[in-house]
């Protein structure tokens, strides 16, 4: 390896142990834990396949980390775009609406978070 592609393996490799670790914490996760986020009851049989959902997604763009079915029946990824930034996403998998996604930029000129989503279907129950 050239010191360009060791130094880029080495960034890859930390930005994959943030996320793995961040993705093992179990219900850790960037919203808070009284908004838990529900995507769809329907049964699995109507949700569109792995492939399409991934191709909604954009995994092209992304190298991605985890991918998994939410406690919520949502699509979760974890990834790392092409240009650095960190990715944390929710997708319905029926209609393959983005139902939460969140984005840590880590360029130093533009350092930033951003955050989208839908607004839950029902308040959280007061505490």
């Amino acid at each position: 390896m050239n010191g360009v592609a060791e130094m880029r393996y080495g960034v890859f490799q930390v930005v994959m142990g943030v996320l793995v670790g961040i993705a093992g914490l179990g219900g850790a996760h960037a919203s808070a834990p009284v908004e838990k986020l529900v995507c769809t009851q329907a049964p699995r049989s109507e949700w569109m396949p792995e492939a399409k959902i991934r191709q909604i997604f954009g995994d092209k763009d992304y190298q991605l980390a985890k991918f998994k079915v939410s406690s919520g029946n949502c699509y979760e990824f974890y990834a790392v775009h092409h240009d650095g930034s960190i990715v944390e996403a929710y997708y319905n998998p029926v209609s393959g609406e983005v139902m939460r996604y969140n984005r840590v930029t880590s360029a130093p000129a533009a350092l930033g978070y951003e955050s989208r989503g839908r607004a839950p279907a029902t308040p959280a129950p007061a505490r």
